[in-house]
């Protein structure tokens, strides 16, 4: 099934260097003292600027969390998060209000990030990542839209090549790439699995077909050239060919999930929408499709449909909710209807 990791990372830590008190120079008794909106402005065009060192006059009582959040938020501002070590300085006069303050920002302090501010933002952006497997994008939202991106890859497995999804404790989120593939290899599986779903499409796939004789076309068409593989445990956690769609459509042998793979990845180039779900069946961990036909959403498991070579048949393909429900089990929560429009945004990037 889909391998999910979550990453933890400091985030940042402020170090209280010094609080020194006496006599200040007429130069900074003369500096003008910021509020902590004034503050924020000035972090955020030093970010912008990739200062290091900032200083300012400011009120002593600031708390070192005020200061903080000035800071955070001003990065935000500029599409940064903080990351790493952050130094904090403080000089009192015992003759003033105020204090001297200098911030000083280590090389990694700060990160990158795609801000995404809406939940469509964020499902194009995690279709697009997953597809086109480009990892470097740190992505961040106000509300945090990580549970997305683990949808997204729950759902369209046909993409998911040993890849995991990490969150930062700063709020970042993203996918990268397991140890169990490299991304060479990654590259050429992926390219392979789509050009074997092109030509499997050509040969079973008319264009005055409706919905329902597409899916039921790509139905027999796996069940036709792709075996079961039972030698593989589906609670291994190493990567495995059998679980993607390159295993279905190039090696002709997979699992219950490279079976679901497939089936999205041909549903695709056929205009057809279609998402996996996961759950159980027969007391196991297991894939299958849920499939707009026309104005219908259905249900199709070609696994189970599967007899090894022997006759078709169909008693899980265009099922309904109430029919599959009888041997399989999944939370219809994590897998609304409504998730399957999004494939879409998969087939025409």
């Amino acid at each position: 099934m889909s391998k999910i990791k979550r990453l933890s990372a400091v985030c940042f830590c402020f170090l209280f260097l010094l609080a020194g008190f006496g006599m200040c120079s007429p130069t900074e008794t003369a500096a003008k003292s910021l509020n902590l909106n004034q503050i924020e402005q000035k972090f955020a065009q030093a970010v912008k600027n990739g200062e290091h060192t900032i200083r300012f006059t400011a009120p002593a009582n600031l708390t070192t969390a005020q200061i903080q959040n000035a800071l955070s938020e001003a990065a935000k501002s500029q599409n940064r998060l903080l990351a790493g070590s952050v130094q904090f300085r403080k000089q009192t006069n015992s003759a003033s209000a105020d204090a001297e303050y200098t911030i000083q920002l280590s090389d990694d302090a700060l990160m990158k990030i795609k801000r995404l501010k809406s939940e469509s933002a964020a499902k194009k952006a995690a279709a697009k990542a997953l597809k086109n497997r480009k990892y470097s994008t740190n992505y961040y939202s106000d509300t945090s839209y990580y549970h997305i991106f683990v949808k997204m890859l729950q759902q369209h497995p046909e993409y998911n090549y040993n890849t995991v999804i990490w969150r930062n404790t700063n709020g970042a989120f993203g996918y990268h790439r397991g140890d169990g593939i490299t991304k060479k290899q990654q590259e050429t599986k992926g390219k392979a699995a789509d050009k074997s779903a092109d030509e499997a499409v050509k040969a079973c796939i008319k264009s005055n077909m409706s919905d329902k004789q597409k899916a039921k076309a790509i139905h027999d068409y796996l069940i036709k050239n792709c075996s079961y593989d039972d030698s593989i445990s589906l609670a291994e956690k190493k990567y495995n060919d059998a679980f993607t769609a390159y295993g279905a459509l190039v090696n002709g042998s997979a699992v219950c999930q490279g079976y679901a793979a497939a089936f999205n990845l041909m549903a695709q180039k056929c205009g057809l929408q279609s998402m996996t779900v996961c759950g159980t069946s027969r007391g196991v961990a297991h894939a299958w499709n849920y499939v707009k036909t026309g104005s219908k959403y259905r249900y199709t498991d070609c696994t189970w449909d599967d007899t090894d070579g022997k006759k078709i048949r169909y008693e899980f393909f265009n099922v309904t909710e109430e029919k599959m429900r009888q041997n399989h089990v999944w939370n219809a929560a994590d897998f609304p209807k409504e998730d399957i429009k999004y494939s879409k945004y998969l087939a025409g990037l």
